[in-house]
C-alpha cells in the first residue's frame, strides 16, 4: 500500500543527514528499574531489598458478555494452608526482536509482517523457569502501595539465553524475584523487583526485561459474569525500545471448572506521536524538525489456557509485531520500526 507523500522532498545530502539522525534518536534502551541498597535473605540467592513501585492500572473494557448465564471469573490461587502449598513450577520463552529501516514513502508497506515474516531467527530467546506462589495481601504499608487483595511473587530460576555467550551473566540472576499486588480479577496494582546481590549489570536487566515482558501481557478478567464468546480488551503501557500503548483483546473460548481457555489478540501504538530531532547528530543548528508518526500497524496471534487456581497461564503462545512508520517535516524518507514478541508459556 501506498504513502501519499505529504512533505516536500529533501536533497540527497539532507536526507542522508536525517536518516543518521534518526538512527540515534529512534534506539532506545529498556526500562531498568532494580532497587539498590539494603539487602533480605530468603531461601536461595540472596537479593537487594526489594522497593514497591506504582504501575499504571491497566483499564478493562468488556465488549461482549457471551453466551449463557456466565460467571464471574476470579484467580483463586491463595491456598487454604499456606504451610501445605506447593509453588507453580512453570517456564516462559520470551523472544524479542526490533528492526529499523530508511526509506521513501513510497516504498514502505504500513502492514506489519508477522512473526514468521519478520524471522524468529532475528530474535534473541530467553528462557525463564519460574515458581509462582500467591498469598494474601496485608494492609499497604508504604506510600507505594495500593489496596491488594493478594500477593503474587515469581521466583527466577537459572535462565538461559539463545545467545549461549550471554548465559554465564544472565546465571548470576538466579534467585531473581518479582512480586505483584494484585486483585482477585488480575489486576495489578504494583509490582516490587529485587535482584540477587551478585547479579551483574547485564544479568540483572537481561532477566529484568523479560520478566516485565511476561508483566506486561496482564490476564485480567472483567468484573462482570462473561460466558464463552464474551470480548474484553485491556489497555496498558509497555516500555521497552520505546514507550507504547498496549490493547490486549480477550476472547472467552471455554470455561471448564478451573480452566479458562482464551483467545488473545494485540494492538499497540506510540505513547508519542512526534519526536524532537533537536541536538541530535547530523543535524546542523537550526535544521532540527519534528519526526512525527505517520501510521502504526499490528498483527498478532495468540492463545492462553489458565488455571484459576494458579497465578500464571499454564499453556498458550502469544506473538505480535508492531510496525510504526516515521516521518520528518518537508522530507520523503521515512523511518520504520518493527518490534516482534513471542511469549511461550508452560
Amino acid at each position: 500500500m501506498r504513502l501519499n507523500p505529504i512533505f516536500r522532498p529533501h536533497s540527497s545530502p539532507s536526507r542522508r543527514k536525517l536518516s543518521r539522525s534518526l538512527a540515534v534518536l529512534l534506539t532506545t534502551s529498556a526500562l531498568v528499574l532494580s532497587a539498590c541498597g539494603s539487602t533480605e535473605e530468603e531461601e536461595g540467592a540472596e537479593v537487594e531489598q526489594a522497593v514497591a513501585l506504582e504501575v499504571d492500572p491497566s483499564r478493562v473494557m468488556l465488549q461482549s458478555t457471551g453466551a449463557g448465564p456466565g460467571r464471574v471469573l476470579e484467580f483463586n490461587d491463595i491456598p487454604a494452608d499456606e504451610d501445605g502449598a506447593s509453588p507453580q513450577e512453570t517456564t516462559i520463552e520470551v523472544s524479542q526482536g526490533f528492526q529499523q529501516s530508511v526509506a521513501t514513502g513510497d516504498a514502505v508497506d504500513p502492514a506489519a509482517p508477522t512473526v514468521t515474516d519478520f524471522g524468529e531467527g532475528e530474535m534473541d530467546t530467553i528462557t525463564l523457569p519460574l515458581s509462582a506462589t500467591a498469598a494474601a495481601a496485608d494492609e499497604p504499608d508504604n506510600e507505594n502501595e495500593v489496596e491488594a487483595d493478594r500477593n503474587v511473587r515469581w521466583q527466577l530460576g537459572t535462565p538461559t539465553h539463545s545467545d549461549i555467550s550471554q548465559n554465564e551473566d544472565l546465571a548470576s540472576a538466579t534467585g531473581f524475584r518479582l512480586g505483584l499486588r494484585s486483585n482477585f480479577n488480575g489486576q495489578a496494582t504494583t509490582v516490587q523487583l529485587a535482584a540477587p546481590v551478585e547479579a551483574t549489570d547485564v544479568g540483572r536487566q537481561t532477566a529484568e526485561s523479560a520478566l516485565m515482558k511476561v508483566l506486561s501481557l496482564p490476564v485480567v478478567f472483567p468484573d462482570e459474569a462473561v460466558g464463552p464468546g464474551a470480548i474484553w480488551s485491556v489497555d496498558s503501557r509497555v516500555t521497552g525500545e520505546a514507550t507504547l500503548l498496549q490493547t490486549t483483546t480477550y476472547t472467552l473460548k471455554e470455561v471448564s471448572g478451573q480452566g479458562v481457555e482464551l483467545d488473545v489478540s494485540v494492538t499497540q501504538r506510540p505513547a508519542l506521536g512526534a519526536l524532537s530531532l533537536e541536538g541530535q547528530e547530523g543535524m546542523a543548528e537550526g535544521e532540527a524538525g519534528t519526526l512525527n508518526v505517520l501510521n502504526s500497524n499490528t498483527t498478532s496471534t495468540g492463545s492462553l489456557s489458565v488455571d484459576l487456581g494458579q497465578s500464571l497461564p499454564v499453556a498458550g503462545r502469544v506473538e505480535f509485531t508492531t510496525r510504526v512508520i516515521y516521518g520528518g517535516e518537508d522530507s520523503e524518507v521515512r523511518v520504520v520500526q518493527d518490534s516482534s514478541s513471542v511469549l511461550d508459556f508452560g
